[in-house]
């Protein structure tokens, strides 16, 4: 078997490797991205002529491309892999279970559009090479990659949104609260499935379309199907070991340098698996400090006579009680057109809402390997933020006399963080301010397993943030590339 050699790759095309990967092709450098995922068949990939292509799940596709794969103890082998080209990989454990998605763009087809800074003082008391300032610049163009912005007042024509909401509750309150800008084309005017299952028409902006399509005719080769499954350190770099199910072959690519943005679940996956089959030594810290930001989804069935919930934006905004002022956000099942159903029942789901709480939990568990699983430790009674969302959700039950209905001391996630985090040392932490392994010259991680902290927010602009940051620092350390332009 020939071995491909290449400069840099990077593993991963989420808001991690989609920025890292743009921000290096931008300054003159040859990228290899790999994506275990396919293209999704949207607009704007069938307009560039990518002709291998998988749909989002909708229709006769549905259930057969809604989930990729399922992990669990219980389960034989500890996995059940569905369909190689679904959209979501469910981890499920006791104490905290985890949802990722797969595909060119990666988590930007499944999320909900919000695009929000975390506190200003996210980064600061990390690393001392590290500060809000640093990374400030790396916000700003990811903002503006994504045409964010949020819904105003005048914005009558938006379906739905909190804001012009004139049968909103009196209790769901949104003055002082911060709304979310997001990533939507809001000038095209259509409203509908473009939130939890994709967006088709691209109204909804993802980073395959956005950040990725500009530059393959300018050194970037995306190269999709393709699932890492070893990394090697050698004497000259490091050599990945790729299944490729597009051509069902195992292929072997060497590197100078790589960078891992696979997400967190995945990223953890291959740096355990990797370092069990002795391809990776050191990381001592590695799988301390994971979280789950927070999340705690919940289903409101409030069945409101003559409401269609399920127009509007990937999210109709947030809001808090009167008398509880932890951050909620409010959704339609937007996307529920895409699937097979009576009609009847469409329409009584369409008079439903689905609630998220969210918030800074303490990152305090550990995931660890176990007979070639991930097996995560999450002590969620120390994050008090868990309960307050608690509280608030039995508190919306009782004011509008519906329950809602979560899966309480059970915490599902779909913003994991830590486990490969930012720190001084390799005592306490696995990358340096670089986003480099301390002990592994030439390996970064660019999501969201190196955050130091919970965003508290969603988690997408502070990983494509710090994407940027790792790109700088490959930039200004490399001869072959110069100066981006904005």
């Amino acid at each position: 078997m020939v071995a491909e050699k290449h400069d840099i790759i990077v593993i991963g095309s989420g808001f991690g490797g989609a920025t890292t990967a743009a921000k290096l092709v931008s300054a003159g450098a040859k990228v290899t991205l790999l994506e275990r995922g396919p293209w999704r068949d949207t607009d704007a990939i069938r307009a560039a002529n990518i002709s291998a292509r998988a749909p989002l799940p909708a229709g006769k596709s549905f259930f057969s491309h809604a989930l990729r794969r399922v992990s669990a103890s219980w389960l034989p082998g500890g996995q059940i892999n569905l369909h190689g080209d679904g959209l979501f990989d469910l981890h499920y454990d006791s104490q905290l279970s985890m949802i990722c998605s797969s595909g060119v763009g990666g988590g930007s087809h499944v999320y909900s559009a919000m695009n929000v800074r975390p506190a200003e003082d996210y980064w600061d008391g990390h690393h001392d090479a590290l500060s809000g300032t640093t990374i400030a610049a790396h916000y700003d163009w990811i903002l503006e990659k994504m045409g964010s912005r949020t819904v105003a007042s005048s914005d009558a024509l938006v379906p739905n949104s909190i804001i012009t909401d004139s049968r909103r509750p009196t209790w769901m309150n949104v003055a002082g609260v911060r709304q979310p800008e997001m990533g939507f084309r809001f000038a095209r005017g259509r409203f509908s499935n473009n939130s939890f299952f994709g967006s088709q028409d691209n109204s909804k902006v993802s980073l395959d379309e956005r950040l990725l399509l500009p530059l393959l005719e300018r050194g970037l080769s995306v190269r999709d199907r393709h699932e890492v499954m070893d990394i090697c350190q050698t004497d000259q770099g490091f050599r990945l070991t790729v299944k490729d199910n597009q051509h069902n072959r195992i292929r072997t690519l060497l590197a100078g340098r790589v960078v891992l943005a696979a997400g967190t679940l995945n990223t953890l996956r291959l740096l355990f698996s990797s370092r069990a089959h002795g391809s990776l030594n050191g990381m001592p810290a590695l799988g301390q400090r994971i979280g789950g930001n927070g999340d705690v989804p919940a289903y409101w069935p409030c069945n409101e006579t003559g409401r269609d919930y399920s127009t509007g934006t990937p999210c109709h905004g947030r809001f808090t009680l009167q008398d509880n002022h932890t951050d909620l956000t409010r959704y339609g099942l937007n996307g529920v057109d895409r699937i097979p159903m009576p009609s009847s029942l469409r329409a009584r789901l369409k008079r439903d809402l689905v609630l998220v709480g969210m918030g800074a939990d303490q990152g305090d568990g550990t995931a660890s390997w176990q007979g070639s699983r991930l097996k995560l430790n999450y002590p969620q009674r120390n994050s008090s933020v868990l309960a307050d969302i608690y509280t608030a959700f039995d508190r919306i039950s009782s004011l509008s006399g519906k329950k809602v209905y979560f899966l309480r001391d059970r915490p599902i996630t779909v913003h994991p963080f830590g486990g490969a985090r930012l720190g001084q040392s390799t005592a306490d932490s696995v990358i340096n301010a670089c986003g480099e392994v301390h002990d592994i010259p030439g390996l970064f991680i660019a999501d969201g397993s190196a955050l130091p902290a919970a965003p508290g927010v969603p988690p997408s602009m502070t990983i494509a943030a710090w994407a940027g940051h790792i790109a700088a620092q490959l930039i200004s350390s490399s001869p072959s590339t110069h100066q981006e332009v904005a």
